[in-house]
């Protein structure tokens, strides 16, 4: 009936045309154009009124015929999708196509389950993804690792031990007292005269920070260290100040703007008095629980060439390092390139506050800390921290290899990054780094107990005469960037 119609509505215009052709050959000068424009016509009238392949018919509607088309791009047509059925012939949809993702279902398109055998072929293909994306990566101890993403890379177990590399003891059987830990940090320092604050003062680290909701009783101060777990310690303050998120999702930790306004511990300590004017660091301080971390200095270093060499560069390379090891390339050894990087450290044409050394910025001296952890005891020594704060209910986040950041942890890559670095650039390291052994008692790589704590070294034996010198080049804070 439709059809019928159509080819009605189209016989009318075809006749009404052809007159008026034939009228114009007639009387007309343009006949031989006239008769061409007809053919034109027909042909036209022809195609509109083509069958589809599965024998609907698909009628093209002019926007000036149709008051209900809608205004389209260069790419959409309105089809009137004509089904039979066996009851009736009816007019079923009416589609809009436009510009879009052929994988994506338009607005107005009907969804179509799957066949049931289909759904459960794509329900096996997911469950084989996902068993994929939970197996723990392998990915060599010396390779490119790339910046990190919100999804951790790799596994979620404990990093792989190299079994070819020297013992490292595991960090229970290496956990200090945190008191034994203060008492020796402070004979060391009197000891070697390390001390600058007169007493009775303090000095200011470099870095101090406090949650913004501190008033809720979370008096914790906490003094930043780069390298030593710091972006874990700020992602729990996050927590702390109530960010629920799943800790991998949280960024811009080192944002300062985020956490508490230093300003008003000081306000709180001069509301304690008559004479704000008084008021000391040390009196602002006291009511706060002073938390401080320190790390190995060759397992710190070491850490900084991986996140600002070898994430931050296509070839792993960057800075005076081609200089100081010309057939250095792409495809060069992680630990060779290390070699180069520590050499450049020592000379000091590669230089980052990454880098210096700890004790000076951190105050170690002349401030008087609650704890003094360790990068490397952090699973027992966050446990004490949380404890002492009421805090346990925050849950701290892991290390980065916990997390399945890195394929091999830091401390396991030591031996074999060293076994590349020149004697004398390695003796070079332990003049730069030595009083961040000596005050903290850091084991050296050839000490059993490397990378921990080893209260009973001969300080003086492993590192020679110990003479601090205010004005040594090693203790200046080079904030320059890398290279």
């Amino acid at each position: 009936e439709f059809y019928d119609k159509v080819k009605q509505w189209y016989q009318r215009r075809v006749r009404g045309l052809t007159s008026l052709l034939v009228l114009d050959m007639l009387v007309g000068r343009r006949g031989l154009i006239g008769a061409f424009v007809g053919l034109m016509c027909f042909g036209a009238i022809v195609y509109h009124t083509r069958p589809n392949e599965s024998g609907d018919i698909l009628v093209e509607i002019s926007s000036d015929e149709s008051e209900e088309t809608q205004p389209a791009g260069a790419d959409s047509i309105v089809h009137h999708k004509m089904v039979d059925t066996e009851q009736n012939k009816q007019l079923v949809d009416t589609e809009l196509r436009e510009e879009e993702d052929p994988q994506q279902p338009g607005v107005d398109q009907v969804h179509q389950e799957p066949p049931p055998q289909q759904q459960q072929q794509q329900q096996q293909q997911q469950q084989q993804q996902q068993e994929e994306f939970t197996k723990p990566a392998t990915v060599p101890a010396s390779s490119y690792t790339p910046e990190p993403t919100i999804e951790p890379r790799g596994h979620h177990e404990g990093a792989p031990i190299p079994s070819d590399k020297p013992h490292i003891g595991d960090s229970w059987e290496h956990v200090k007292d945190t008191h034994d830990i203060l008492q020796f940090v402070r004979g060391q320092c009197e000891k070697y005269g390390l001390s600058e604050a007169e007493p009775g003062d303090v000095r200011k680290p470099r870095m101090l920070i406090i949650p913004n909701n501190w008033r809720d009783n979370h008096r914790i101060l906490y003094s930043s260290n780069p390298k030593t777990g710091s972006t874990s310690f700020k992602k729990w303050f996050t927590r702390i100040q109530g960010d629920t998120r799943p800790y991998e999702e949280i960024t811009g930790v080192h944002n300062m703007k985020k956490y508490g306004n230093i300003e008003d511990a000081w306000d709180l300590a001069k509301s304690k008095t008559n004479d704000p004017d008084s008021v000391t660091l040390a009196d602002m301080i006291k009511p706060w629980y002073k938390v401080g971390f320190m790390r190995n200095p060759l397992t710190r270093l070491i850490s900084g060439f991986r996140d600002k060499v070898l994430r931050r560069t296509k070839d792993g390379i960057k800075g005076d390092m081609i200089n100081i090891d010309p057939s250095l390339t792409m495809e060069s050894s992680d630990a060779e390139k290390f070699a180069a990087f520590a050499e450049g450290v020592v000379k000091d044409t590669i230089h980052n506050f990454h880098f210096v050394p700890q004790w000076s910025k951190m105050k170690l001296c002349d401030f008087p800390y609650d704890i003094i952890a360790q990068t490397e005891t952090t699973t027992q020594q966050i446990v004490e921290i949380q404890k002492a704060t009421n805090l346990t209910q925050f849950e701290f986040p892991g290390s980065r290899s916990d997390n399945g950041f890195d394929s091999v942890a830091t401390v396991h890559l030591a031996h074999e990054f060293y076994d590349k670095v020149k004697p004398e650039t390695l003796e070079a390291l332990y003049q730069f780094y030595k009083w961040d052994f000596v005050v903290m008692g850091y084991a050296k790589l050839s000490n059993p107990n490397f990378p921990y704590l080893d209260f009973n070294q001969d300080f003086e034996k492993e590192f020679g005469p110990l003479v601090y010198e205010r004005d040594s080049p090693n203790e200046k804070v080079r904030l320059g960037p890398l290279g």
